[in-house]
C-alpha cells in the first residue's frame, strides 16, 4: 500500500526565528524613521509655498498682518536669499516672525534683536536639517539678499562664520548695525537635536550699485 510521505516542515531554529523577528523590528524601524524625515522636508516645503502667498499678499498691503494659513500665529516678514557668484540664486526662503518652536517648524524665524523693536540687526534661525541645511555650505564674501515689506532688496556680505555654545550667554549683537544673523542647530548631522552648540553665519551690509547688480545679474 502506497504511504505519502511526511510532508510536513520542520520548525525552524528558536535561534533564525529570534534573528527573524529582530530583522523585521529593525526594518519596521528603518522605514518609520524614513516616513519621518520625509514626511518633515514635505511640510517644510509645502509650508514655503503657502507663505510665499502669504508674502506676495503682503507686499501689496505692507499694513496688513497676512496669516500663511487660517490658524498661523505667525506671518511672513521677510525673503532670504543666499546668491553666488554669478548671480544666481541658491536658496531662496520666506522668513516668518518669531522664533518659537512652533514658527520653525514651517520656515526661518525672525527674533527680536535686544528690547525695542527699531533695530537694524536682523536674527534669523532656522532648523539645520530642513531650512538651513545650506548654513554649512556658506563661504566668507559670499552674498545675502533681504527683501523687507516695503519690497527693497538689500545686500548682505558674508563677514563671519562661527560656533557658539547657547550655555555659555546669549550673542553679543550690535543692534544698529545693519547686518544678518542665520543661527542654527551644530553639528549638522547630530543624531539628536537640542545640543547647546550653534552655527552662527553673519553678513553685513554693503551698497548695492548699478554696475554691481548688472555684472552679477541681479534682479532687483
Amino acid at each position: 500500500m502506497y504511504e505519502p510521505r511526511n510532508s510536513s516542515v520542520k520548525p525552524l531554529p528558536l535561534w533564525h526565528r529570534g534573528r527573524l523577528v529582530i530583522s523585521g523590528l529593525l526594518l519596521v524601524v528603518l522605514i518609520w524613521q524614513w516616513g519621518s524625515a520625509f514626511a518633515i522636508e514635505a511640510k517644510a516645503q509645502l509650508a514655503q509655498v503657502l507663505i510665499e502667498r502669504a508674502w506676495q499678499q503682503k507686499l501689496d498691503a505692507p499694513e496688513l498682518d497676512v496669516a500663511p494659513w487660517p490658524w498661523a500665529d505667525t506671518q511672513p516678514v521677510g525673503r532670504l536669499q543666499w546668491v553666488d557668484a554669478a548671480g544666481r540664486v541658491r536658496k531662496d526662503l520666506y522668513v516668518l516672525g518669531g522664533g518659537h518652536g512652533e514658527a520653525l517648524a514651517f520656515g526661518p524665524g525672525l527674533m527680536q534683536v535686544g528690547a525695542g523693536s527699531g533695530s537694524s540687526a536682523r536674527v534669523i534661525g532656522g532648523h539645520r536639517d530642513t531650512h538651513f541645511a545650506f548654513l554649512q555650505q556658506l563661504q566668507g564674501g559670499e552674498v545675502l539678499r533681504w527683501q523687507a515689506s516695503d519690497g527693497q532688496w538689500r545686500r548682505y556680505v558674508i563677514s563671519q562664520r562661527s560656533i557658539a555654545d547657547a550655555e555659555q550667554g546669549d550673542l553679543w549683537i550690535n543692534p544698529d548695525a545693519d547686518s544678518l544673523w542665520l543661527v542654527t542647530c551644530y553639528p549638522f548631522d547630530a543624531v539628536r537635536a537640542g545640543g547647546p552648540l550653534r552655527y552662527v553665519v553673519r553678513a553685513d551690509s554693503v551698497s548695492l550699485d548699478a554696475s554691481y547688480a548688472h555684472n552679477r545679474r541681479f534682479t532687483l
